[in-house]
């Protein structure tokens, strides 16, 4: 089927060394690629499943925490939000297990991420019944979260 082999989403990050990595959900999961050197004309790895079995993802964002780790967002077809992290600043360490968005009003449809003056996240998420929007309550990359605002969605 041709739209289970079709991207439904892409985004990308910056390693704490600079270089780019980028995310694709598809009918078949999540892959990831990354230039293999800091070098502007290195070459790319190939396409990789990116570790996530919590179904398809529709939306994906990302942005750096405070202290340069990336944080990937992903919207799952049933309106799920999920995220992860890398678990320390070497641009080669690993990814935390993902963890889920609890509380979501409604069910999510798509992702947006904004990095904030001081540098805290803000996400905002379209979902069913409108959109809403979080932020890191902290300048620490490790803060929580807060409850979930309405943020008035652009006119029908």
């Amino acid at each position: 089927e041709r739209d289970h082999m079709s991207v439904r989403s892409m985004a990308s990050a910056r390693l704490t060394d600079g270089r780019p990595q980028v995310f694709a959900g598809s009918g078949h999961g999540l892959f990831t690629r990354w230039k293999v050197s800091e070098l502007p004309s290195a070459a790319w790895t190939n396409w990789q499943p990116f570790n996530f079995d919590h179904g398809h993802v529709v939306s994906l964002a990302a942005a750096p925490l405070t202290d340069g780790r990336p944080q990937i967002f992903a919207v799952t077809e049933t309106g799920e939000l999920w995220t992860t992290w890398k678990v320390t600043t070497d641009a080669r360490a690993a990814w935390a297990d993902w963890a889920k968005f609890n509380n979501l009003p409604g069910s999510a449809r798509s992702v947006g991420v904004a990095i904030l003056t001081d540098g805290r996240l803000q996400i905002v998420v379209g979902t069913d019944s409108g959109s809403v929007s979080s932020w890191k309550v902290s300048e620490d990359p490790n803060a929580a979260w807060t409850d979930w605002s309405s943020f008035d969605g652009p006119p029908a």
